[in-house]
């Protein structure tokens, strides 16, 4: 298991260190570093969607969870679950000040609510069994508890439901050759670095049962990994 030894409080993730800014000066520190990769990373996958007109994401959450309430862990602004179809109801767990206002202001209309916290503080307020899913994308590595933080998923999921991970792949080729620049590597919001064995290992002690990981979901050529999850039972 590949981790950051001395991650940041929680405390700064609110607003100091929050994912909206460090997200910000890493990308620009990137674009100046090394223009040229920086665009030959970005504009093929702008192409792919432009092309194909598909958000990977939405179409696991479509394919996987039935409609009702819907928690996404780390939801930012919001957007990902408002542009569900109307039959999902919204609800998030976010630690920016700032972003969980502008998610609440999305979610409210529809009959859901953002609590503003940290993954575990916020799990501990909703109720057992509530969703039909939870969507953990670009979150697991930034959870300094990330064990503890998928048990009380395990608790809000009803017996149905699915679980929608992605998280960076730190088996990828990508990974070898980049060494330290490697773009899966955020200072200092990423705390933990995944290979496809360490995450199911992780699921598994969690009382997480795998659903979809196939080869196309951990591609070493891929940077990303995606996972659909149940409660094991």
């Amino acid at each position: 298991m590949v981790y950051l030894e001395n991650p940041p409080a929680s405390e700064a993730l609110e607003d100091e260190l929050a994912w909206e800014k460090t997200f910000a000066n890493e990308s620009k520190e990137r674009r100046k570093r090394s223009p040229l990769l920086y665009m030959a990373g970005r504009a093929p996958k702008a192409a792919v969607q432009r092309v194909t007109k598909r958000n990977k994401l939405l179409d696991f959450v479509t394919k996987n969870i039935k409609p009702g309430p819907i928690l996404d862990i780390g939801c930012a602004g919001g957007h990902t679950l408002a542009s569900l179809p109307e039959t999902y109801i919204p609800f998030g767990i976010e630690i920016s000040h700032e972003l969980s206002q502008v998610a609440a202001s999305a979610f409210g209309p529809r009959g859901g609510a953002v609590i503003q916290a940290d993954a575990l503080a916020g799990l501990a307020q909703m109720p057992r069994n509530e969703f039909n899913g939870i969507i953990m994308t670009s979150f697991l590595e930034h959870d300094t508890k990330a064990k503890e933080t998928l048990l009380a998923v395990r608790r809000v999921m009803r017996e149905d439901a699915r679980l929608i991970v992605k998280v960076p792949n730190y088996a990828s080729w990508n990974r070898r050759v980049r060494g330290s620049r490697w773009c899966g590597f955020r200072f200092p919001d990423h705390v933990n670095y995944f290979t496809p064995d360490t995450l199911t290992q992780m699921l598994s002690k969690a009382g997480l049962g795998i659903v979809r990981f196939g080869i196309l979901d951990r591609l070493p050529t891929s940077d990303t990994m995606w996972l659909i999850a149940r409660k094991a039972h």
